[in-house]
């Protein structure tokens, strides 16, 4: 998709191919998903956590990559917080259908996943464009999904359900709060900023 060119007048932008190396290193978090699954199937629990931390630690790897490889895009952005949803939701269900996870919140946590996915998606449609809407709350929600399911791996009992209610409610605020502002408020227009604050991985 277009992203507004560093240093560049106003109005002028260039093409960003979804075919770069940022969302390569995106696309090969999904690599770490039947590593994880083996793990969690097998009761391996440290080499669990591992596959995870590698995931999460792609997650952040990808920015820098665009950073470096000046490829920065709005599809790029959004690719991300797709695959964010996949893994960390593939996550959940595996720690909660092996039983290292409470089933009940489990739901909860991928039911608010799915509202905020498809508040996203009518975003997109007003805005008229490929667009990623930035929440830094919920960016901070999907870190700690993350934390989650690494605290779910480590085998930690009862310490795991006590992380787990106190993550609901924080993610019921955070959708409610996003969702006002992506249905009700009005859609930045589009421009060299716009686009530029957009591409941002």
């Amino acid at each position: 998709m277009l992203a507004a060119e560093a240093g560049a007048p106003a109005g002028r932008s260039r093409q960003v191919s979804r075919l770069n190396p940022a969302n390569a290193v995106t696309a090969s978090r999904f690599l770490t998903l039947p590593l994880l699954w083996w793990a969690i199937a097998h009761g391996h629990h440290q080499h669990a956590t591992l596959f995870i931390l590698v995931c999460g630690v792609l997650d952040k790897l990808d920015g820098l990559v665009a950073r470096i490889f000046d490829c920065r895009s709005a599809f790029g952005e959004l690719f991300d917080a797709i695959t964010d949803g996949v893994c960390y939701g593939l996550g959940l269900i595996l720690v909660a259908a092996y039983g290292w996870a409470p089933v009940v919140l489990v739901v909860f946590v991928l039911g608010l996943g799915l509202i905020n996915t498809g508040l996203r998606f009518i975003y997109i449609r007003r805005a008229g464009r490929t667009v990623n809407y930035k929440s830094y709350a919920m960016e901070r929600i999907v870190a700690y999904t993350g934390y989650l399911i690494g605290l779910a791996t480590s085998g930690m009992g009862k310490e795991v359900s006590l992380f787990y209610w106190a993550f609901v409610p924080l993610m019921i605020v955070t959708v409610l709060h996003d969702a006002k502002r992506m249905l009700i408020d009005p859609v930045p227009v589009a421009g060299p900023a716009v686009a530029e604050a957009g591409g941002r991985r």
